[in-house]
């Protein structure tokens, strides 16, 4: 098993992910969100490179590559776990 580590600074930013085309790290899944905004809930650095969970509005928790995520720090932070419901 590959040893990780959680960052949490950047739970709740907001976060566009643009996958490169025809990356064979992401599936359709991950397409079908490309533009669409989402909030970080955690990165986690697997071999080097950053993993963010991110969570979109119908409550869908999608990975992608930090390095392919379009951060909005300003945006007000929070994810769908911070909402009442």
């Amino acid at each position: 098993m590959s040893k990780h580590r959680h960052q949490t600074p950047l739970r709740g930013t907001a976060a566009v992910p643009r996958p490169k085309p025809g990356n064979a790290e992401y599936s359709d899944v991950n397409y079908s969100y490309a533009g669409q905004t989402g909030h970080i809930h955690e990165v986690v650095e697997i071999a080097g490179r950053q993993l963010a969970k991110v969570g979109f509005d119908d409550r869908k928790i999608v990975y992608y590559y930090l390095e392919d995520l379009e951060l909005d720090a300003k945006a007000e932070r929070g994810t769908f776990h911070d909402k009442e419901r």
